[in-house]
């Protein structure tokens, strides 16, 4: 029996959750919901979604909904989290988790204490090469791991001065790239390498005529293991693909873009890492192809944990609350 859910939020909601979860062979897309009078009826329309709100509370009480995902500004996760559970409806939030960690922690004390199933939308864990670094840290081929070195940089400098300012672009209701970024970041470390014991970082804000949110940030700190790091984020005028290095005593792991390479003491030669091929996504819109696969396979894991499977890569609010508690360490 397919899982009836609705959407709250007609931005990333709309344009990347709808078109990915009306195919999903696991859902039945039933319902739509936006702050933004008559927004939820034109998405509604476009994804022939039966049932359209511009009320995320009153489709909580109306829509027969299984799950609801939380696809709004970080300002109001916390309140349509203990919202959702409190009609016993199961919930994937968007990520990052909350304005700051109490409110992280108080959404996890209701997800414990509730019977449903809670995920935050750290879906990149989902891409084929971050699965493989998993894969390869957990066979021990690199040995001890000594440090990570994880430096991106995105090619928005220019569309950030002339795009029309909205949540994302405000500090207090949860904007800016350590949020939007820097959050899957953070999960993807703590994911691979367990919990941080020490952090220290910084913020910054490049273009500050149009926004009070950060659009960069670097940060080091020392996992609980021992295992050192460093991160660093910016926006530029011509951008680069994420380049991660991970050196052990035994190799070095390195990805550049999508491409994973490895190199060990034994075959010092750097040499391609097997990946899983990513799905066909060719029939989606262009511009969420490349969201398609991690966010399918992560439905996919939430569709199994509804059923009451036990779903080891699905993020948790647990993990929101790790990834939370970084955030605030690096703002503060």
């Amino acid at each position: 029996m397919s899982i009836r859910v609705g959407i709250v939020g007609t931005g990333f909601g709309a344009t990347v959750h709808a078109p990915i979860l009306a195919r999903h062979p696991a859902y039945d897309l039933l319902a739509i919901a936006s702050q933004r009078p008559g927004r939820a009826s034109a998405v509604a329309s476009t994804f022939q979604i039966p049932h359209a709100y511009d009320d995320w509370k009153q489709m909580l009480e109306q829509a027969p909904i299984d799950l609801v995902v939380f696809a709004t500004r970080p300002a109001d996760h916390k309140l349509m989290t203990l919202g959702a559970l409190s009609y016993g409806v199961h919930v994937l939030c968007e990520k990052p988790p909350a304005l700051n960690l109490v409110e992280a922690r108080a959404m996890e004390q209701a997800a414990k204490l509730s019977e449903c199933v809670t995920a935050m939308n750290f879906e990149w864990r989902y891409l084929p090469e971050r699965k493989a670094i998993k894969r390869v840290l957990n066979e021990g081929t690199l040995g001890k791991i000594l440090h990570v070195s994880w430096s991106e940089a995105w090619q928005i400098w220019g569309r950030i001065q002339e795009f029309e300012p909205g949540w994302d672009s405000e500090a207090e209701q949860g904007g800016g790239m350590l949020g939007a970024i820097g959050s899957h970041i953070i999960d993807a470390l703590c994911h691979w390498l367990g919990e941080v014991s020490t952090v220290k970082g910084i913020t910054m804000n490049q273009v500050p005529t149009r926004k009070t949110a950060d659009d960069s940030f670097s940060f080091i700190g020392i996992f609980e293991n021992g295992t050192t790091f460093s991160v660093s984020c910016t926006v530029a005028s011509i951008g680069c693909l994420p380049r991660i290095e991970i050196f052990g005593t035994e190799g070095t792991l390195r990805i550049s873009g999508h491409q994973l390479l490895i190199a060990t003491t034994c075959a010092p030669d750097f040499v391609p890492v097997s990946v899983e091929e990513t799905m066909d996504v060719s029939d989606f819109p262009k511009d969420i192809q490349g969201y398609v696969h991690a966010q399918w396979h992560l439905y996919s894991d939430l569709a199994k944990s509804i059923a009451g499977e036990t779903v080891d890569n699905l993020p948790s609010l647990t993990d929101a609350v790790y990834v939370q508690a970084i955030m605030d360490s690096i703002r503060s």
